[in-house]
């Protein structure tokens, strides 16, 4: 493994996760933690499924605002479902939510509170120092290189030489006078005129006085104006939700109009009732979150599945092939027993979904997951959602659930913004309406951001 330990956090947590990383990787604890680990231009998501299925244990810093996080949620589900051991800490007194209560009922709880925090690390490290290791030594921490004698008695040598000199400086000044008479010369003092005046600056080293500068611990947010200004970003830093003026219309909705995905996946990714989340930082990074969702009845028979939108009113067929796992497939994590669900036609290629104990070969029913869906709208444009999950349930309805989170820069001056996110770019215009709202208008298409 690359790693020994994941650190699941908020991101509004990063001092407390970035204080206990360093400390464990100070003891010899190989740490993975976002965004430190996300190599540029890969995706967000992949990446964190990736490091959880590589790790063997998982620090979960449980707060307030990680208790209302999906990502972590889904982060904890993923290591349950690996058999990874989760170690829940508590930076404050919060007790977790109701979904987190299923997969943490079993695990030994730690709390970091009251704080600071860096107190309450020792304990923490030595812990998980005993279960990657297995060892409760004490730490040994790493012996300093002795000097030379020469260096440690520096100071010593400096005075006894010093010493020599100025004796024998005095010595030699006694027996010049002894050798040589004293001639008593008048000194004439020469009046010397000034220098001419020249504009010739000499090549002396001027050193400006050193200012100090305190930063602050939380750098107070400016209350946004309802004009624009030429740098906007640090009005625009925090967590925002996105609404929309038209329900009928999200910036997907065009994007893939014409794109044979598939009435359901369009549905989808269209349905302007999802979550939609940005995470701006003060500095121009944007994180870029969504959870597309759908709902509706299906039918099966004789190799084709027929799904029905309840929201859009629309149906599509997909042919599927139900199999059950004889050995273990990493691509898709399955293992030996698992139902296989094949999908031809629900998104731009054929899907694979697995469904962990697989209880009835025969029936769809039950909670079906795949690590990636790729969708290409037709200007060639890829969509990668990471992780999907299906349930179709015995009463005949299904639930579709996509994630897709990708990280990338933001500017925004004077009333328009340029976000790139790796080879992609998109441009368009915002306007403040209050402390708490931004409107965003790209092309035909208008949302409302407001803060989390």
């Amino acid at each position: 493994m690359s790693h020994d330990v994941f650190i699941s956090h908020s991101s509004a947590d990063k001092r407390a996760a970035d204080a206990a990383c360093a400390v464990l990787e100070a003891r010899g604890i190989k740490c993975w933690i976002a965004p430190r680990d996300i190599r540029p231009g890969s995706d967000w998501g992949e990446s964190i499924i990736t490091a959880i299925e590589q790790t063997r244990v998982m620090l979960l810093l449980l707060s307030r605002q990680a208790n209302s996080s999906p990502q972590i949620r889904r982060e904890v589900e993923r290591a349950v479902n690996r058999s990874i051991l989760i170690i829940p800490v508590r930076l404050e007194d919060v007790m977790p939510a109701r979904s987190f209560e299923f997969f943490l009922s079993t695990s030994h709880w730690m709390d970091a509170f009251p704080p600071p925090f860096e107190n309450h690390l020792e304990h923490l490290s030595r812990a998980i120092h005993q279960i990657v290791f297995g060892s409760q030594v004490p730490f040994s921490h790493p012996k300093r290189p002795v000097a030379p004698w020469w260096r440690r008695h520096a100071l010593t040598l400096l005075l006894a030489v010093s010493v020599v000199a100025i004796t024998f400086a005095i010595t030699l000044g006694l027996l010049l006078a002894l050798v040589f008479p004293w001639k008593h010369q008048t000194t004439r003092l020469v009046q010397q005129s000034p220098l001419p005046q020249s504009t010739f600056l000499p090549q002396t080293s001027v050193i400006p006085p050193v200012q100090t500068i305190t930063p602050a611990l939380r750098t107070p947010i400016p209350a946004l104006s309802q004009s624009a200004s030429e740098n906007d970003l640090p009005l625009l830093a925090g967590t925002w939700n996105q609404y929309f003026d038209d329900a009928r219309s999200t910036p997907l909705t065009e994007l893939f109009a014409g794109t044979p995905i598939g009435n359901i996946a369009m549905a989808a990714l269209t349905n302007n009732q999802s979550v939609r989340q940005l995470i701006i930082t003060s500095t121009g990074m944007i994180e870029i979150r969504e959870e597309p969702e759908d709902t509706g009845t299906y039918s099966f028979a004789r190799g084709y599945l027929t799904l029905i939108s309840s929201r859009s009113k629309r149906s599509d067929r997909y042919q599927y092939k139900l199999t059950v796992a004889n050995a273990a497939i990493p691509l898709v994590m399955a293992g030996p027993g698992d139902g296989l669900l094949d999908l031809t036609g629900f998104s731009n290629y054929p899907t694979r979904w697995v469904r962990k104990g697989d209880g009835n070969p025969e029936s769809l029913v039950g909670f079906w997951k795949t690590p990636l869906l790729t969708f290409v709208t037709g200007s060639h444009i890829v969509f990668v959602y990471t992780p999907g999950t299906f349930e179709f349930k015995a009463n005949q309805t299904y639930v579709l659930h996509l994630t897709r989170a990708q990280t990338g820069t933001l500017k925004a001056a004077n009333g328009i913004y340029t976000l790139t996110s790796g080879l992609l770019s998109a441009q368009g215009n915002y306007r403040f309406e209050g402390s708490d709202t931004f409107v965003d208008t790209q092309g035909k298409t208008t949302a409302i951001w407001k803060r989390q």
